[in-house]
């Protein structure tokens, strides 16, 4: 099955959206009736909350593709954590690309080994201090995430088919004003620095 099909199947299986105000809004109960003010309140933690459920169940869809995607050209999620690596910082030492995985240097020696096999990866020796090896990405390294992008484009691309060019601005609209949101977000380091460590069972 291809990203293509996948994300056929996503938008055929999505909900129809519900947006409007929530029940209590709706169905005020008895009682002084809410101030402008409190009434605003609501609305924007129903509307945010509606937000979220519709993103997150798009996101959760979409996951199961994107797996396949990786099943497919056999990458693990130890190799794409290096080449994302690579990509966003360039050529990488070995003991830079060890604590960018949080894994000793053996390991790290280890997985750039496999991923050398595999053509994903090259080391050369520093141009500046011929003692030190730094990994870069080989083009067939590179073009995993060209091959994604393109998929992925392909896919939005007959998503988007389906809205009219007033919904088209719309959300347009809405990404840029989160992109901005986003920036703000992470230039005040309020970001989620890390998924919260998942406690383990001892093994019987």
């Amino acid at each position: 099955m291809t990203l293509s099909n996948n994300m056929e199947s996503i938008i055929n299986d999505a909900p129809e959206p519900k947006i409007g105000r929530s029940p209590a809004t709706e169905n005020p109960p008895d009682g002084p009736a809410a101030t402008p003010a409190e009434q605003a309140v609501v609305d924007r933690a129903s509307l945010e909350r509606e937000l979220l459920d519709e993103m997150m169940s798009w996101f959760t869809r979409d996951r199961g593709g994107v797996f396949k995607s990786f099943h497919r050209h056999a990458l693990s999620l130890v190799h794409l954590n290096v080449l994302t690596a690579l990509e966003a910082q360039g050529p990488l030492s070995m003991r830079r690309l060890a604590e960018e995985m949080d894994v000793s240097d053996a390991s790290a020696t280890g997985i750039v080994d496999r991923m050398e096999k595999r053509s994903l990866v090259e080391r050369r020796h520093d141009t500046a201090d011929r003692r030190v090896v730094l990994v870069y990405p080989t083009d067939a390294g590179a073009q995993v995430f060209a091959n994604m992008a393109a998929h992925r484009r392909e896919a939005l691309t007959r998503v988007l088919s389906e809205l009219s060019e007033p919904e088209m601005v719309a959300l347009l609209t809405g990404i840029r004003a989160m992109q901005v949101a986003r920036h703000k977000v992470l230039a005040s380091n309020s970001w989620p620095s890390a998924l919260p460590e998942q406690e383990t069972q001892p093994r019987t």
